[in-house]
């Protein structure tokens, strides 16, 4: 199950691609998923949602790279 961040917040190592979603406040589920997708790269913060009580929750996370 992917990370889910509130938008600001830095992702650290665990860049990749994001659905915008909607938790429930008492248990952290997943209560809705929306038509909204972003790719936050490692280190990077996430980008604003449409609406403040969103979150995004990682869908994909990128490799870490080999070198």
């Amino acid at each position: 199950m992917g990370i889910k961040i509130v938008p600001g917040h830095k992702v650290g190592r665990d860049g990749g691609s994001f659905q915008e979603v909607e938790l429930s406040p008492t248990t952290q589920q997943i209560l809705k998923t929306f038509d909204r997708f972003c790719t936050i790269r490692d280190n990077e913060q996430a980008p604003p949602t449409s609406k403040p009580s969103r979150h995004w929750h990682q869908i994909f996370r990128t490799p870490d790279s080999t070198e």
